[in-house]
């Protein structure tokens, strides 16, 4: 070796020029590959933890508009409400090669009147009161009920009883032509509290010099039935031509109307005692879940199995579990009364406590809606929810019970106070991961566009693009590292080895075997290559460091202007594969046994020749 290094040392800058490429070639080789390996363990590490769904939305057809008269500016006011000629269903997205983990679903919810529990909006407030009632009245004195006018709640046939006696305002507030009242007679109407108090009411309180309280004034409701057909139509059952106050007089409550108000009264706190039910495929496929604003603290989720058999299991949310002494395993009462497929259950059970609740709880018939299904579910989670202060479409139901679809065997759509179409609440499925774009492709071609598409994949599309980018970079390194390393092996041992031919038989001649001729050319060759390939792959693994998913994701994937790409949510937080040693290691010794491979076969070439016929071509040149 000591020979074959003085040898080099005669051409230092040949030398140093060759070590300094083999340091640069082997760079590049080294980070294309760690480049390579650290997309490829990235991806292999969080690609179970990604979720990929999609949320549907039905546009509508056109908007109506409609006038409703407001006893306060004495004029009608323009009511905008979204119009559809039909509802589409979940079928219109089984199209020809759409690939689902879970299957479109419009998901209602259901209402389940349990008087034996204890419910979120009690347990906050317990003495807070009910203000919408269904009473009888009188007001104070003979009046034109088209403004706030005072009225005394003389008994209440349904509702809160503590305003038995109670002294209010009343409006008969979306009639332009409302009849007179009389003080010396007793009316009956489902109060509700609306709009605030205005006409020569609110002017004699704003002459005081008080501090006032500005409150809101009752207004009368229909007696019509709540119920609602499946098309989103309303039940053809116009009671007295929509009247809204009625005289009682003797007998007043064996007449139809009578009948009616006491009907009605019987359900009217209902809500106190009424908890959420959600039907599902896959706890995923509810937003809260896959957000993170629900999570399971206590026991496991409902599997497959018994998503697909029906199973009478449930997660239930942790306060309403505390609330009423429940543990993971009991079984939990469920009797439910109403039906909704409009909305999902946290726009009417709000996590704040309250409860935006529907009217009109009885038939076409004026009877009280019953319970149409009762069954008991075993508690195999429990969940918890984070608020976060801001009012969101996606928010859960307070004490919402999630359970299998399959499970409730009514759901047909009975007792059904709203329906609508699709919305990105109510309607979801779930795709393969990285599968939006083939999606998409397909729903272009047989899809609507009355159906708008949002997709959810925690920053999926972002990390694979990505990933996909450093591939292509570490392709375009690794092939020119290998291409640099071999045309530098095969040049330098050309100038290093086959040049040397000369030495080699002279070495010969004075009484060297062919090994001993090998190891004196070879020996300082292989050093060389090998202390290039040493400092150039420890150089790669230290410079695969700086390149990162997010920095290559940014440029290659920019969904400013991009229609119905994925989301941004609940995006995971990727912490990426490191380069190792082992990676230098097995770079430097790819390197090391090429260089050796190259010097070997030249130096073969070399010694097939006899040392005379090598000095003879030296002494002819």
């Amino acid at each position: 070796m000591k020979n074959s290094l003085k040898q080099m040392m005669r051409t230092p800058m040949r030398t140093a020029l060759f070590l300094i490429l083999m340091v640069f070639a082997a760079l590049l080789m080294t980070l294309g590959t760690c480049i390579w390996l650290k997309g490829i363990s990235t991806m292999a590490q969080y690609e179970d933890r990604f979720l990929t769904i999609g949320t549907v939305r039905q546009v509508p057809d056109s908007f109506e508009q409609t006038l409703e008269w407001n006893a306060e500016t004495k004029d009608y006011e323009v009511i905008k409400r979204a119009q559809y000629t039909s509802y589409y269903t979940t079928e219109e997205l089984l199209f020809p090669d759409a690939e689902y983990l879970a299957e479109p679903e419009q998901r209602a919810f259901y209402t389940s009147y349990v008087p034996e529990y204890l419910m979120y909006n009690n347990s906050i407030n317990p003495n807070a009161i009910a203000w919408n009632l269904i009473a009888e009245f009188s007001p104070l004195e003979d009046c034109m009920p088209d403004e706030s006018v005072q009225i005394k709640i003389t008994k209440v046939i349904g509702g809160d009883e503590r305003l038995e006696g109670a002294v209010d305002y009343f409006c008969d507030h979306t009639n332009p032509n409302p009849e007179m009242l009389y003080k010396d007679k007793t009316y009956a109407a489902i109060l509700n509290s609306g709009f605030y108090i205005h006409g020569k009411a609110y002017d004699e309180l704003m002459k005081s010099k008080n501090e006032v309280h500005i409150g809101l004034e009752y207004i009368p409701d229909s007696l019509e039935s709540g119920l609602r057909l499946p098309d989103g139509g309303v039940v053809e059952n116009s009671f007295q031509d929509g009247q809204k106050i009625f005289e009682v007089t003797d007998g007043f409550y064996e007449t139809d109307a009578g009948k009616r108000f006491l009907n009605l009264g019987k359900l009217e706190l209902a809500w106190k005692y009424c908890q959420p039910v959600t039907g599902t495929n896959k706890t995923c496929l509810l937003m809260p879940f896959y957000n993170g604003q629900a999570y399971i603290c206590e026991g496991r989720d409902i599997n497959e199995e018994e998503y697909a058999s029906g199973s009478k299991v449930c997660l239930a949310p942790k306060t309403f579990m505390k609330n009423n002494g429940l543990s993971l395993g009991d079984s939990v009462k469920v009797q439910l009364l109403l039906t909704d497929t409009r909305m999902n259950a946290g726009r009417k059970f709000w996590l704040d406590g309250r409860v935006g609740f529907y009217g009109g709880l009885i038939d076409t018939a004026g009877e009280p809606l019953e319970v149409f299904e009762t069954s008991e579910y075993t508690v195999v989670g429990i969940y918890d929810v984070t608020v976060s202060g801001e009012d969101s479409i996606f928010d859960p139901g307070a004490d919402e019970l999630i359970v299998p679809m399959e499970s409730i065997e009514a759901r047909d759509g009975k007792n059904l106070m709203a329906c609508g179409p699709m919305t990105n609440a109510t309607s979801s499925f779930q795709i393969p991961n990285g599968d939006i774009d083939e999606f998409l492709k397909g729903w272009a071609e047989y899809g609507t566009d009355k159906l708008e598409l949002t997709f959810y994949d925690m920053g999926y599309s972002q990390l694979k693009a990505g990933i996909d980018n450093m591939k292509k970079l570490s392709l375009c390194l690794l092939a020119a590292g290998v291409i640099l390393t071999l045309l530098l092996l095969f040049f330098f041992s050309h100038l290093f080895i086959t040049k040397q031919a000369e030495r080699t038989a002279i070495e010969r001649s004075l009484g060297m075997n062919k090994a001993q001729c090998r190891w004196s050319i070879l020996s300082g060759f292989v050093l060389l290559v090998l202390l290039g390939g040493m400092i150039g792959s420890m150089t790669g693994v230290k410079l695969s460091d700086r390149f990162s998913v997010e920095n290559t994701g940014e440029i290659y994937y920019d969904e400013t202007y991009t229609v119905k790409t994925a989301n941004k949510i609940n995006e995971i937080e990727v912490e990426e594969a490191a380069a190792t040693g082992p990676t230098a290691v097995f770079c430097t010794l790819l390197i090391a046994v090429a260089g050796t491979g190259i010097a070997w076969s030249k130096m073969n070439k070399s010694l097939r020749r006899e040392p005379m016929e090598l000095l003879s071509e030296r002494q002819e040149a």
